[in-house]
């Protein structure tokens, strides 16, 4: 028989990709027309035989109409203490107001026609497969919804499958 120790979840944090509170930013558009998020909420695995990532942008993000528009989006991983500004003014402002990359003092780049921004040291660029809204009957932890939905503003869940990742 095996001896199993427990171990706290946070200890097993592995792979180059982690969604663990850190921003990554969530980049689509084509054109002039390319907006990025700042988001925390994510996650890498395998679906329908596919490698894949969940995102989670709430309804509101202007980022979330250009994903479903152009059905593709990157995820750009930044170095936080290099890009704490540049991420935070991402995060405050809004894209439909003005154009928050050149505000940020960040530059776009594409891969096979999908915006990425160039300051990245890791992107990865994905093919959008699916997308739906969080809804309250499906949350079984009413909880939740106390700690992240008290205006009823849901996030809409993206599954993309990954289609390259670039390293610098």
């Amino acid at each position: 028989m095996h001896v199993f120790q427990p171990v706290d979840p946070t200890d097993v944090d592995e792979g180059p990709f982690k969604f663990t509170g850190l921003k990554v930013l969530v980049t689509a558009g084509s054109g002039d027309k390319v907006n990025t998020a700042a988001a925390s909420f994510g996650a890498v695995g395998y679906l329908w035989n596919r490698r894949v990532v969940y995102i989670f942008l709430r309804e509101k993000r202007f980022t979330r109409e250009l994903v479903e528009q152009n059905g593709a989006f990157s995820l750009s991983f930044l170095n936080h203490d290099e890009f704490r500004g540049a991420i935070k003014y991402i995060d405050a402002v809004s894209g439909r107001d003005e154009n928050k990359i050149a505000g940020a003092r960040l530059n776009v780049n594409y891969d096979d026609g999908i915006p990425f921004i160039d300051e990245a040291d890791n992107v990865i660029t994905c093919k959008l497969l699916y997308y739906q809204e969080f809804s309250e009957d499906g949350i079984v932890d009413k909880g939740i919804i106390d700690e992240f939905y008290k205006n009823g503003d849901y996030h809409m869940v993206y599954v993309g499958e990954i289609k390259k990742i670039l390293i610098r």
